[in-house]
């Protein structure tokens, strides 16, 4: 059993949060909000924190059981186990959205000439054995990487902004498109409000008294540094370039002197190591619907054996048109998906006030 401490979630929710918003978020800012990129992201992440207060208490019902045992408690098995299904669904497209995505950054940046389907392929059998490891070497991994991402992003930004335009910081508070600042806060809101994945894991780590503010402050700082990365493409770049930049971290970095422009392939290295943890995380999640769904005991290795390879296949059919994967990977349609799933908490949250007044009866009885 993984040895509990108090900031232990906290260091696992913010390895885990960190890997999309660094990644993808900053280029879909930029094309929307601009210069006014901080208030969408000051704005998602508030709206964050209402997602995190119900997952919360959803969780702190029976801190001893994950959601998925104790939550037909509260809807009854006929509404539970659908929900399950769906964020089942969300859950293995998610992971085919992370591979391919992680296998067109390779494929655009350092592994031109190679097949897709083959780095698909060596992606996904590196997430599937990363998901072998289980959940208590998933947790381990997190507090190592912790504290080398923090230290590296506070770093990185450090050389980041000495070569930055500040003439531009005006305009970030004299612009008045909050139309695209509304749009841009709920595409964060989705980006680092995966509340709901939290409530699996139990017994492991448990959604105790202190989980909000551990919580909280992962979100935080997956909020800062996303800040911090957005206004460092923005005063280098401009909006108008940064925003035709797939990557803008990757060309920062390429733009730097000495040190700076030779470490891109220790960046990417620990990014990589986020997305892995992100997406055998997704597996985990994917294989205990599926087993509670199909009432499966002792077989989670060709679970997980199932999971991985069906991702991959998603990634292999995203992978025949890059472009409309762009597209559709910050839809409307798709943060609408994402926020749906997020929300799940609210419902199950309505459901136990009415258990706790019956709960309240019985005793008072």
């Amino acid at each position: 059993m993984v040895n509990k401490t108090p900031w232990q979630l906290f260091r696992f929710a913010f390895v885990y949060l960190n890997a999309i918003p660094t990644g993808f978020l900053v280029t879909p800012l930029l094309w929307g909000s601009a210069y006014l990129g901080w208030m969408a992201i000051l704005i998602g992440w508030g709206a964050n924190l209402i997602l995190l207060w119900f997952t919360v208490k959803v969780g702190r019902w029976d801190p001893d059981r994950s959601w998925i045992d104790f939550g037909q408690d509260l809807l009854g098995k006929w509404i539970h186990y659908p929900i399950i299904l769906l964020i089942l669904f969300w859950s293995v497209n998610y992971i085919g959205l992370d591979i391919e995505g992680f296998t067109l950054f390779f494929d655009t940046n350092y592994m031109r000439e190679t097949p897709q389907w083959f780095i698909i392929l060596i992606v996904g059998l590196v997430v599937t054995l990363t998901a072998r490891w289980g959940m208590e070497t998933l947790v381990y991994i997190s507090d190592g990487l912790f504290i080398v991402i923090v230290l590296t992003i506070l770093l990185m930004n450090m050389f980041f902004f000495q070569d930055a335009d500040f003439n531009m910081v005006p305009a970030m508070y004299r612009h008045h498109n909050y139309g695209d600042v509304f749009k841009d806060s709920l595409t964060t809101l989705a980006y680092i409000a995966e509340w709901v994945v939290f409530l699996f894991l139990a017994p492991y780590l448990q959604i105790d008294r202190k989980a909000f503010r551990n919580l909280a402050a992962a979100s935080a700082m997956v909020a800062l540094g996303v800040l911090l990365q957005w206004a460092s493409s923005l005063l280098s770049f401009g909006p108008y370039i940064g925003r035709e930049l797939q990557y803008p971290l990757v060309e920062l970095l390429r733009a730097g002197r000495g040190f700076l422009g030779n470490s891109d392939p220790f960046m990417i290295g620990l990014w990589s190591s986020s997305m892995f943890l992100h997406s055998a995380f997704l597996i985990h999640i994917s294989v205990r619907c599926l087993a509670k769904l199909l009432a499966l005991k002792e077989m989670d290795a060709t679970l997980i054996a199932v999971i991985g390879g069906t991702g991959s296949i998603l990634a292999f059919q995203y992978s025949k048109n890059p472009v409309l994967f762009q597209q559709d990977f910050s839809s409307s349609s798709m943060i609408a998906f994402f926020l749906l799933v997020e929300c799940i908490p609210i419902l199950y949250w309505i459901a136990s006030l009415f258990r706790r007044g019956r709960r309240q009866r019985r005793n008072a009885a």
